[in-house]
């Protein structure tokens, strides 16, 4: 016969506090493959990260992400229900340039008050000036409509653009399937000659591995969507210098 035993009350007593620093609830698009493996690999493993995902389908399109927008409380509120959150990332940079940072970050907000909230063209906002950069040129993988929408936000936020260039790709799966081999020689390309530095928008895109390769051929740095993320959580979390993120804005700070 089997004996089915309860541990004793005191157990409950001894349970640790939650590990860590805190904790980061990203909201990814349901067509992105990269930006969750990417962040992960760039934050180290006592930052906890949890993913839901927003419905939405190709083509990537403005249309198309803005109906995003409705879903975002609702899926903040699907991470961890019941614990404290201490970061939510809105995952899509060009669903951030089209919705606005404070649009997105209201919403959020509706979910959960207390949570830092961060989006792609927040953190390269950040990242970009702290590296000094204010002449910049944007490569991205999107249809030109959406390229006009990066430019213009980046434009409204005081950046001199010099010039987008795109692939015009409107689907996240051929999105991800771009080499950083690809994505190197665009960037060699992209960057204009009087620019400060260089945006690589997309957190499908897989540009992390790319960076410092682009910065050795143009001379500049480089900021990326996931880099940027992951670069302000870190200063958030207290990480600044212990795990540095790739390129001149990880040797910088």
């Amino acid at each position: 016969m089997t004996t089915i035993e309860s541990f004793p009350d005191w157990i409950r007593a001894t349970l640790a506090a939650r590990p860590g620093p805190g904790s980061v609830g990203l909201i990814a698009l349901a067509t992105d493959a990269n930006i969750e493996p990417e962040l992960r690999s760039l934050l180290p493993p006592e930052i906890g990260m949890c993913t839901t995902r927003l419905a939405n389908t190709d083509p990537i399109t403005a249309e198309t992400l803005h109906r995003t927008e409705g879903q975002i409380a609702d899926a903040a509120r699907r991470i961890l229900p019941g614990h404290d959150v201490s970061a939510l990332i809105y995952g899509c940079t060009a669903g951030a340039a089209v919705l606005g940072d404070r649009a997105v970050a209201a919403r959020l907000r509706e979910a959960r008050p207390d949570a830092w909230c961060l989006s792609p063209v927040g953190a390269a906002d950040e990242a970009m000036r702290f590296l000094g950069i204010n002449r910049l040129s944007i490569l991205t993988p999107n249809v030109r409509s959406l390229n006009e929408a990066i430019a213009n936000y980046f434009a409204r936020a005081g950046f001199d653009v010099r010039n987008v260039m795109g692939f015009e790709i409107d689907e996240d799966r051929d999105i991800t399937r771009i080499t950083p081999e690809a994505i190197a020689h665009a960037a060699s390309r992209a960057c204009d000659p009087q620019a400060d530095g260089l945006l690589v928008s997309c957190t499908s895109l897989r540009a992390t591995s790319a960076i410092e390769r682009i910065e050795a051929e143009i001379g500049k740095p480089v900021v990326t969507s996931n880099q940027a993320l992951a670069w302000s959580v870190l200063r958030r979390f207290g990480f600044p210098g212990r795990r540095a993120v790739p390129g001149q804005l990880g040797s910088a700070g």
